[in-house]
C-alpha cells in the first residue's frame, strides 16, 4: 500500500506550491482597470465585507474615473454607516466566472439624489484567480477547517482534518489503512465547517489519493477532493478564511505579532 498513487488528469491536482499566491495577483494598472471595467459591463455583483468581517452586503462598481471609481451603496443607512466607518472593505466578485478579490481602504461617503455611494482608489492589485486555477492554502494545525465525509461502514459522518483548501476544493487525511477511495466517487450530504462559520453543506468527487509520511514517521492517507455545485455564498466564505490564514501568516512571518 505504500506505492498507492491515485490521480485523475482531467480535474484539478492539490499537491504542487502551496504558496504561489504571486501569479495571482495582478498590479498592472491597465489590467487592473481592464478587470474593473469587466465588473461594470457583465453588472457583476460585489460582495463587500466591512475589513474582511463575515457579514457583506451587495454592491456594484458603478463607474471608472481615472484613478478612482464609484461603488454602489446599500439601501440599508446602518450598512452603509459601517461601510464608511470600516477601516477598508473587502471585495469579492466574478470576472467571467472567475474570481476576483481586493481591498478598498479609505471610502468617501457620497450622497447623490438620495442614494449613497463611495468613492474610493483604484485598488493597486487584484487578486485574479485564472481559470481552472485555485490558490491553495495549507491549513494551520491549530485554526483548521473540518469536513464530515458519509463513508461506507461509518454508523455517523466522521469529522476529518482539512489540510489544504482552494476555492476548488479540499484535501483531507486519512488513517494509512483506510480503504482507498474510488476515483471520481460523488459524495452527497458532507459539511465543510471553517472556523467561526456555519456548516456549507458540500458534494465532494474524489479526484487523487497517495500515502503521505507524517515527520513523525507516520503514514496517512492523503485524498484530494474537488467540489462539486457550491452553495451561493460558500465560495466568499472560503476566500476570507484563505485571506484571513495567508494575512495572519505573513503577519507572524514579518513579526507583526
Amino acid at each position: 500500500m505504500s506505492e498507492l498513487v491515485q490521480t485523475t488528469a482531467s480535474t484539478p491536482s492539490f499537491d504542487g506550491n502551496l504558496y504561489a499566491d504571486d501569479k495571482y495577483i495582478v498590479r498592472n494598472p491597465r489590467q487592473i482597470q481592464l478587470l474593473l471595467q469587466a465588473l461594470i459591463d457583465q453588472r457583476a455583483t460585489v460582495t463587500a465585507h466591512p475589513e474582511g468581517r463575515e457579514n457583506g452586503f451587495p454592491t456594484a462598481v458603478l463607474e471608472l474615473d481615472g484613478d478612482t471609481l464609484l461603488l454602489d451603496g446599500s439601501p440599508l443607512a446602518a450598512v452603509n454607516r459601517d461601510a464608511a466607518n470600516a477601516g477598508y472593505l473587502l471585495c469579492f466578485a466574478l470576472v467571467d466566472k472567475v474570481t476576483v478579490r481586493f481591498r478598498l481602504p479609505q471610502l468617501e461617503r457620497i450622497e447623490e439624489h438620495g442614494r449613497t455611494a463611495f468613492r474610493v482608489e483604484v485598488p493597486d492589485e487584484i487578486h485574479h484567480l485564472q481559470r481552472r486555477d485555485f490558490y491553495r492554502l495549507e491549513t494551520p494545525i491549530g485554526d483548521s477547517p473540518h469536513c464530515t465525509l458519509p463513508i461506507t461502514g461509518d454508523e455517523e459522518p466522521r469529522a476529518w482534518r482539512v489540510v489544504d483548501i482552494s476555492a476548488g476544493g479540499i484535501a483531507l487525511l486519512f488513517p494509512a489503512d483506510t480503504v482507498p477511495l474510488q476515483l471520481q466517487q460523488r459524495y452527497r450530504g458532507c459539511e465543510l465547517r471553517l472556523p467561526d462559520t456555519p456548516p456549507i453543506p458540500v458534494t465532494l468527487i474524489v479526484c487523487n489519493q497517495r500515502l503521505q509520511k507524517q515527520p513523525n514517521g507516520s503514514e496517512q492517507l492523503r485524498v484530494g477532493l474537488r467540489f462539486d455545485d457550491l452553495p451561493r455564498g460558500a465560495d466568499a466564505m472560503i476566500q476570507r478564511y484563505i485571506f484571513r490564514v495567508d494575512r495572519e501568516r505573513k503577519a507572524r512571518l514579518n513579526g507583526d505579532f
